[in-house]
């Protein structure tokens, strides 16, 4: 009698040492594999970066551009209220958001004059390009949808797929605004910069139209009450 009544607790200890050994294996190889996903992603990162840089140097007129895009948009981004993890996705959209130009000849990069027709066809496959060179990362999902619409307009007249309002997701609807901006404020060798207010009257005057209202509206009043934001990166 005594030995059964002491069978089951020394039974029971070392199932507790089992159970508790394996779910220690199981946390660690859990803990493991987030350490090598986040090595994994920052290496990829860190690859993509040097393909930006590459862009860069081709096309030097926009340099610091992205630098410029990334910190107009989470500005914007962080005004509507969104998580930190979606706020990192637009982070790291506008970083490679003209990753798909290192596909573009040189030519159509660096012209000096308005590009052409069959010109601004192949410069406009340059979203769709980094998406696909995206492709193969799942865990940049999130961030290839922005980068494929980055150049969708809110009527639905935009590229590559023709989507309208909501169907863009927010993050690419944010960087439009973000991305125009930063572009119309820039000197071009086809024409001038834009000051400060002209570019603004250009976001009101399409929005509805090429952007979302709300997003130009938040936009426009952070320019008014952040300041500080419009000191762009190639002015620092």
């Amino acid at each position: 009698m005594k030995l059964t009544t002491l069978i089951f607790p020394i039974i029971g200890f070392f199932i507790g040492i089992f159970i508790g050994y394996y779910i220690y294996k199981k946390e660690e190889k859990i803990k493991n594999r987030r350490l090598w996903g986040r090595i994994e992603r920052r290496n990829i990162m860190r690859t993509i970066s040097a393909l930006v840089s590459a862009i860069d140097f081709k096309d030097h007129l926009t340099k610091h551009h992205s630098d410029n895009v990334r910190m107009y948009a989470c500005a914007i981004a962080e005004e509507l209220g969104l998580s930190k993890e979606e706020i990192y996705k637009i982070k790291d959209a506008c970083l490679v958001h003209d990753l798909g130009k290192i596909g573009v000849h040189d030519y159509i990069l660096t012209k000096p004059d308005k590009l052409n027709e069959k010109e601004w066809k192949e410069m406009r496959l340059h979203s769709l390009a980094g998406a696909v060179i995206l492709k193969p990362f799942r865990f940049l999902d999130k961030v290839l949808q922005i980068v494929r619409e980055h150049h969708e307009r809110y009527d639905g007249a935009g590229y590559p797929d023709g989507l309208a309002q909501e169907k863009i997701s927010l993050g690419a609807r944010i960087m439009a605004v973000a991305d125009s901006f930063d572009a119309m404020i820039s000197k071009r060798p086809y024409r001038e910069k834009l000051t400060k207010e002209e570019a603004i009257c250009e976001l009101k005057k399409h929005s509805g139209t090429q952007f979302d209202p709300k997003v130009v509206e938040i936009f426009i009043k952070l320019l008014e009450i952040k300041p500080e934001i419009f000191k762009r990166q190639d002015q620092a």
